[in-house]
This record gives C-alpha cells, sequence and structure tokens, in this order.
C-alpha cells in the first residue's frame, strides 16, 4: 500500500507514459504542493524498489521511466478493493436497518400481546 503522495505521483507517471515503454518526464511535471525535486526522487527509488517502474536514468531534473506491469495495475486494484470495501459497508448497513426494523416489530407485537392480556 503506497502512502497518497507516492500513489498520486504513481498516477501522474501512469497518465504522461500510457503509450509508450519508456517515457522521458521532467521533474516540473512531477511536483506536486508542497514538494521539492529531492521528495520526487526519493518516491521515485522508492517505487523502482517495490518493482512499480523502472528508471533509465535521472539527470539534471530529468527522468525515463518505465511503468511496469504492476505499477500499471496498482490503481485498478485500488479502485476495485474500494468498490469492494463500499459494498460490504452497504451490505451491513442494510443488515442493521433490516435488524432494527424486525426488532421494532417483534417488540411492537410482544408490547400488544402483553397489553391484550392485562
Amino acid at each position: 500500500m503506497l502512502d497518497r503522495r507516492t500513489e498520486v505521483l504513481l498516477e501522474k507517471l501512469n497518465a504522461l507514459c500510457a503509450r509508450s515503454a519508456f517515457c522521458i518526464v521532467e521533474e516540473g511535471e512531477l511536483l506536486s504542493a508542497g514538494e521539492d525535486g529531492e521528495s520526487v526522487k526519493g518516491m521515485l527509488g522508492f517505487l523502482q524498489d517495490r518493482g512499480y517502474l523502472e528508471l533509465g536514468y535521472a539527470e539534471g531534473g530529468e527522468y525515463c521511466v518505465r511503468i511496469l506491469p504492476e505499477g500499471r495495475l496498482y490503481s485498478e486494484r485500488e479502485a476495485a478493493e474500494k468498490r469492494e470495501e463500499l459494498r460490504r459497508n452497504r451490505r451491513g448497513a442494510l443488515c442493521a436497518f433490516f435488524g432494527a426494523v424486525a426488532g421494532a416489530f417483534l417488540g411492537g407485537g410482544i408490547a400488544v400481546f402483553l397489553l391484550t392480556l392485562i
């Protein structure tokens, strides 16, 4: 699992390198608000160590990058996991709702039954 900044960087690289195996990107294209060149270089190294991308070279703020299959599939897997989590949360909420409704009917029925006995 990647932190948010590294995930955003990987998404940018996927968008920039969508058509070719190796692509050359400028450091300015990869910078987000509050980041500098050293943090981008560190995140690229982290992604390379984890097998998400391959760096051909990194010189003077210019990077030659190839996104590996693991890097291409990362965002797709994350989206699928979020959809599955949403589905589980929705299912749990529905079960809780219908359980509460059933409990209310059962409790109301018992109360009416007891009042008719008195």
